[in-house]
This record gives structure tokens, sequence and C-alpha cells, in this order.
């Protein structure tokens, strides 16, 4: 861990929204930092911006008054479905796909310390989003913090857009996900920390339909499948176990597979549900963190 905090953008991705390990490992990250520096604290998260605002500013969105207002404790809300959209117990402070009991902990301990933790949320909720991801970070970058950047794989790495994201946005000159436009600026100061793993089970939240995703539905009933990916075999390691959260990975400097990848949406029609699998060089980051097991997200 103190490797990783050397640099001065670490990002933490996440191969599925749907899993436990991903999100104990940033909150342990996060915890030891607080522990041993005494730096201010920046997290960049694939959230809204104004759940994250409710986060630091201690506010929720008021339906009946149509604004923000103050709320001192932590809204718990009636999870409710609105058509296509979806709103989980936790609406006021991040997605149905992050709703879980870790991420509830997780603000409540940066409500404990906003003297030195500040979280943005960096999603704009919009297909056409990595860009903008960037733009936001570089705006509240400050070499000086501890920067830390929450998101999926896909986020993170320096890699061209999926094609079941290139295929629907406007601008195609956006084509990068936005660890490409940050390493580009940070060169070796931005850190990518990309996961796998080689068996487990995911939560999953709707589903995709045809090919790239052309029908996308959501439902509030989360669903949990088990898959396993033969080719991340080789590099899982007998000596660890799988239930020591504090140990129960490797930072693999060496990985040379194609990355299996999971929407927060199981992707009918492929196995397990994956969106896709992504060649991965090694160039394009500098660890992998990864799990024999890993567990559904709770």
């Amino acid at each position: 861990m103190n490797e990783l905090l050397q640099y001065k953008l670490i990002g933490l991705g996440e191969f599925s929204h749907g899993i436990q390990e991903s999100w104990e490992f940033r909150f342990n990250l996060l915890k030891y930092a607080m522990k041993n520096t005494n730096k201010k604290i920046m997290i960049f998260n694939e959230m809204s911006i104004y759940q994250a605002e409710h986060i630091i500013n201690n506010t929720i969105w008021s339906i009946k008054e149509n604004k923000d207002i103050k709320y001192d404790g932590i809204k718990i809300e009636e999870p409710i479905q609105n058509g296509n959209s979806v709103f989980g117990k936790l609406w006021q402070y991040c997605g149905h796909a992050t709703d879980s009991k870790i991420f509830l902990e997780i603000i409540k301990y940066i409500r404990k310390h906003k003297d030195r933790i500040t979280i943005i949320g960096i999603d704009n909720d919009k297909l056409d989003r990595d860009y903008d991801m960037y733009k936001i970070i570089m705006k509240n970058y400050d070499e000086n913090n501890i920067n830390f950047l929450w998101a999926h794989n896909h986020h993170i790495s320096t890699m061209n857009l999926s094609d079941d994201t290139f295929k629907y946005i406007k601008n195609k000159n956006h084509k990068y996900y936005c660890g490409y436009y940050l390493k580009k600026k940070l060169k070796d100061n931005y850190c990518i920390v990309l996961s796998q793993a080689y068996e487990g089970e995911n939560r999953f939240n709707g589903y995709c339909k045809g090919e790239n995703c052309n029908e996308r539905t959501f439902q509030l009933k989360y669903f949990n499948k088990k898959f396993k990916y033969d080719k991340n075999k080789k590099y899982v390691n007998e000596n660890i176990s799988d239930n020591n959260d504090n140990n129960n990975y490797q930072l693999l400097t060496d990985y040379k597979e194609p990355f299996i990848s999971f929407s927060n949406s199981y992707y009918e029609g492929n196995k397990y549900g994956v969106q896709n699998y992504d060649e991965i060089k090694l160039n394009n980051f500098n660890y992998i963190l990864f799990w024999n097991k890993v567990s559904r997200l709770i």
C-alpha cells in the first residue's frame, strides 16, 4: 500500500460493479492513507455529481420542495422504479449498482473525516462521459493531496471506448476512456490499478440485449450469477485465503490475458453475462489487483 501512495493519482478499477472485494480494497486503502499520512485525500468516484455533494454537504434532494435541503443524517429511502430508472435505498448518495452496506460505511467514514477527505462525483450520467470525467478530475486535482480515482476498469484504463459505448456517442473524437487522457497529462504520476479474478459471483440489476447492447433494461431486484474465467486460473495463488479480508489479493505486474469485464447489466447471449474481453498490453497498467475468488456486492 505504501508503494501505491507514492503516486499523485491512483486509479483503482473494478472489473465488475457487482463485486464486494473492490470496495473492500478501496476502503482499506483509504483508511490506511488516513492512518499513515497527514495529507488531504480527494476521491474522484464514478457517481453522479449531486450524489457526492449530498455526502459532503449533508444534503438530500427533496422531491416535495424540488431542491436540495439540509439533512444531517443519512437518508435511507424506499427503493423505487420509474420506468427504466431504478433508485435504491441510498439513491441520494450513490447509484443503484453501487448501493450496498460497504458504501454506507464509506459514507459514514467520509463524513467523520471531512476535515481531510473530499469526494467528487465525475459521472455526467451520459454515455459520452469519459472526456468530461477527465476534465472534472483535472479541475479539482491537487498534486499535494492523495488522489484516488474509483471507477470501472474501463474508465481507469487507457483503452479505446468499447463498441457498445462508442457506437452511441455523437462526438466521435471522444474515442478513449478517461484513463487515456489522464495518462497523457500526468504521465508516470498516474498509477493504473486494474482488477481481475479467477472465479466468483456477480450482482446485476439489469439486462443488455442484442448486439452492442442496443436494448438495456433495469430492475429493482438484484440477481446474482456465478462465473469462472479459465484463462485466469494460472494466476491463482493457493497460499492466499479468500476469507482474509486484509490479505486476500495479489498485486501483479505481469498479466497477459484478455480482461474479463462485466457491466451492472447482464449481457444476454454471452456466457456468464460478460460484457466483453479486453485486450490489455503491459504498458496499459501498473498493477493488476487479482483475487482467486470474489463475492457479490451486498
